[in-house]
């Protein structure tokens, strides 16, 4: 695992697309603690992941929850959230329900976070608990979590409840009607069967040349979005496959969009004469805050979400070789459903 990640005041997203609120990963309103064994190991564990070492992260979490006697309902929240980001969404519930048995001050917001792991794992046997999970994290919030009623909208919708389903997706819209999802809300209470699919959150922001960017204006193109920065080793090592991507499939079909989380523009602007690239980018110098590194819940880069031309997502996280391949797919399919409509 060689991304970088943050682990602390972040936000999450299911698959881009606002499955999970905004919440702090520290317990609001907690007691501090006197400095022991224990709670070093967890600030040792942030350090770690904040620089991608995710293993010797992972090594303090678990130390830290042993020392505590597993009574660290903030260790068990750093680890499912570690498990969370490589998709290991199973792995990711186990160490939430251990935080949530604890009953932390943030219950409802890891309900939520717990539906959004049992409904990501895909399976029928898990999608039933989802859907009791987020009714429990409304409850416990005494409903202030108004992106659990979306995510029950859809696991309703999925699981064959579509009127039910859409009731929620109304409430989420009654609680908040201007969100960044609102309109995707919209769009699946008109077509249900949306629900099945995960919309690419839209955002409409000027690149660095002084250009709209937007995905809606994009849409009959393949996008990629790649979240970066200069300073991420990790991202520098991938940067030549980027470059690839674009050299080779970079046109009228294909874009990708850089989503930079440097905090200097200087910084910035160096790295992109020194390695040629010229792809559009939005940079806003607000670093791991960039508003579409929120919008999105990146927190480990770098980072891809890969959309189709109907601006749905068809992948998240693919680098390399793989990412090659799916994008060289989409494009082909893209190409015979314009061969087929001029017939």
């Amino acid at each position: 695992m060689t991304n970088l990640i943050r682990l602390s005041g972040f936000a999450l997203f299911l698959l881009g697309f606002s499955f999970i609120p905004q919440f702090a990963l520290a317990q609001e309103n907690a007691r501090p603690e006197a400095p022991d064994e224990g709670q070093r190991l967890l600030e040792q564990g942030r350090d770690f992941a904040k620089n991608g070492r995710i293993q010797e992260a992972m090594q303090a979490f678990t130390r830290a929850a042993e020392i505590k006697n597993g009574r660290c309902a903030e260790c068990f929240q750093s680890i499912g959230m570690i498990y969370f980001q490589v998709s290991q969404y199973q792995e990711a519930a186990t160490a939430w329900q251990k935080a949530i048995a604890l009953k932390p001050d943030n219950g409802g917001v890891l309900l939520n976070l717990l539906g959004v792991a049992l409904y990501l794992q895909d399976d029928k046997k898990t999608l039933p608990e989802a859907i009791t999970v987020f009714r429990q994290a409304i409850e416990a919030s005494q409903d202030s979590l108004p992106k659990a009623h979306y995510n029950l909208g859809f696991a309703l919708i999925k699981s064959g409840k579509e009127a039910e389903g859409v009731a929620e997706l109304k409430k989420y819209l009654d609680l908040e009607p201007n969100s960044p999802t609102a309109e995707s809300a919209r769009e699946v209470i008109k077509h249900p069967k949306l629900a099945s699919v995960q919309p690419a959150t839209d955002f409409k922001v000027k690149g660095t040349d002084g250009k709209e960017l937007s995905l809606k204006a994009l849409r009959g193109k393949v996008v990629l979005l790649d979240f970066w920065a200069s300073w991420c080793g990790p991202c520098r090592q991938e940067m030549p496959a980027v470059k690839q991507v674009w050299q080779k499939y970079g046109g009228e079909n294909f874009v990708i969009i850089g989503i930079n989380l440097d905090d200097s523009k200087s910084a910035f602007a160096s790295y992109m004469k020194s390695e040629g690239i010229t792809w559009p980018q939005y940079f806003d110098g607000q670093g791991w805050e960039n508003k579409i590194a929120r919008l999105y819940g990146v927190h480990a880069i770098p980072h891809t979400v890969l959309i189709d031309e109907e601006g749905i997502v068809r992948a998240v996280g693919l680098r390399g070789t793989t990412l090659y391949n799916k994008i060289a797919d989409l494009l082909k399919q893209l190409k015979e459903q314009k061969s087929a409509a001029t017939k």
